[in-house]
């Protein structure tokens, strides 16, 4: 049985392995009744916001209140407290994140005396040491007994004095409320929250439809666990201040009331336009435990017909001649698909990763390849590349040059480029050869589209079998 001296009893109170502890409510400050709704709206950009209502018991005259359960992340400056059904004078509001830490309870007892447990290494007794902590710089020093240790001798003990350290964040209101006001409206920006689209594709087996359904996951790492009736999810920018990132481009407005059915029709949620940036509202209560990823259905899956396309872009040496032997490439594989009207009232795609798998003879998925989507409004084209195409090389070869003047400024050079086609099937290929300066095709062996600052060449390549082009450019700077 373990023995304490009389000394020892007075530090049995608490101990280093911290409980959850609150912090009480000092007797002049009024502690209202828990949330009774909360709305958390959850931005791109690794923030969000959160909407709450309290109950407030009637009283007159001046009176501060304290108010628990407010996130770690909690931006102070953005804290707003309003009346529901009667006016309310805010005079003060503080939010307090003395926050209690093994480290924060040695930080105040910094000079006074605690406790040391030591336990007999046979009998397992323990006995209870009088220390006073000198120092907690890079770990801790105490003196106990007439001798300085640093280090942990033993577990440590405290006095049940935790002053103004709280669990959580605490906020404190000095407020002037009619009788009539019966409850509080609180508002305010936190870091620590943040969600992402993310999109998982099944290609048909002749590579010509897409099955799409959008996902979004749903982070809270605020330190609190959030009980919202209503969950929304921005997707657009909004400016903030104090440095903080923008979100990604807001998509372009969409059809909200026909939005609307088709999410309740589906089960979804709901989506509307709201100025700049686009809102999805959650159906029904949700639960945001801190520490947690969530995910929530966006979309589908949904039907889409999709293009296939094999991409060789290249950047041809144009400035010097060419050294060394060329090296085959592997083209680009290119998937495409029109953003038009995947649901009713149409359907802006919020930016994030698609991810593509294929059935194979077995019938069990294959991942193919994934990239990432930027903002696809409603009927724009959506692309991204899954990877490199394994039987079909492209080699490109200089097999000319010459400089048009003595700088070397003005220059020609020509090319010539092979593809070789492993495949038992006809497959089609893009050339886009980007071409630097005001530039100009001389001589070509087939015809080409410009688009832009490329030459664009479509190339038929038979099975097992190969095609070429050639062309000289004269660029000019």
């Amino acid at each position: 049985m373990s023995r304490l001296s009389p000394c020892s009893r007075m530090f049995a109170a608490a101990v280093v392995a911290l409980p959850v502890l609150a912090l009480p409510i000092r007797s002049h400050a009024q502690a209202p009744a828990p949330v009774t709704e909360r709305l958390v709206t959850v931005y791109a950009g690794g923030f969000g916001q959160v909407w709450e209502r309290r109950p407030l018991a009637p009283a007159r005259g001046s009176r501060d209140i304290a108010l628990d359960g407010i996130s770690h992340g909690a931006v102070a400056e953005s804290l707003r407290l309003a009346g529901d059904g009667g006016p309310l004078t805010v005079r003060s509001l503080t939010l307090s994140r003395n926050l209690l830490t093994p480290h924060a309870l040695l930080e105040r007892f910094l000079g006074r005396e605690i406790g040391v447990v030591k336990v007999h290494p046979t009998t397992g007794e323990e006995r209870i040491e009088t220390a006073t902590v000198l120092s907690i710089q890079n770990g801790v020093v105490l003196r106990m007994g007439g001798r300085i240790e640093t280090g942990l001798p033993g577990r440590l003990v405290f006095p049940d004095d935790l002053g103004e350290l709280s669990a959580r964040p605490r906020l404190t209101a000095a407020i002037d409320a009619a009788p009539s006001v019966s409850g509080l409206t609180l508002t305010y920006l936190t870091e620590g929250l943040g969600w992402q689209a993310d999109y998982a594709a099944t290609l048909s087996p002749d590579g010509k439809r897409l099955s799409l359904a959008g996902w979004a996951s749903v982070a809270n790492d605020t330190g609190v666990d959030l009980d919202a009736g209503r969950l929304r999810l921005v997707a657009g920018q909004v400016n903030r201040v104090g440095g903080a990132q923008p979100l990604a481009k807001a998509p372009r407005p969409m059809m909200a009331e026909a939005a609307r059915a088709g999410a309740a029709d589906a089960g979804l949620p709901q989506r509307e336009a709201q100025g700049a940036v686009h809102v999805y509202t959650l159906a029904g209560p949700v639960r945001l435990m801190t520490g947690e990823r969530m995910q929530v259905a966006l979309l589908g899956p949904v039907e889409v017909p999709v293009t296939e396309t094999l991409i060789a872009p290249g950047h041809p040496p144009v400035f010097g001649p060419e050294r060394g032997e060329s090296v085959p490439e592997h083209p680009e594989l290119r998937l495409s698909f029109a953003n038009r009207s995947l649901v009713a009232g149409g359907l802006p795609l919020p930016a994030g990763a698609l991810r593509v798998y294929r059935t194979g003879g077995d019938g069990v998925p294959l991942f193919a390849g994934a990239g990432r989507l930027s903002d696809i409004p409603d009927g724009e084209t959506a692309e991204i590349t899954l990877g490199r195409v394994f039987d079909v090389t492209v080699r490109r070869e200089q097999t000319a040059f010459k400089r048009l003047d003595a700088q070397g400024r003005n220059v020609e050079a020509a090319f010539r480029i092979e593809v070789k086609n492993g495949r038992d099937a006809p497959v089609a290929l893009r050339l886009d050869e980007t071409l630097p300066g005001d530039w100009t095709i001389v001589t070509k062996s087939r015809d080409f589209e410009r688009k832009g600052g490329q030459a664009r060449w479509i190339l038929d390549v038979p099975a097992k079998g190969s095609a070429a082009v050639t062309y000289s450019v004269r660029i000019l700077r």
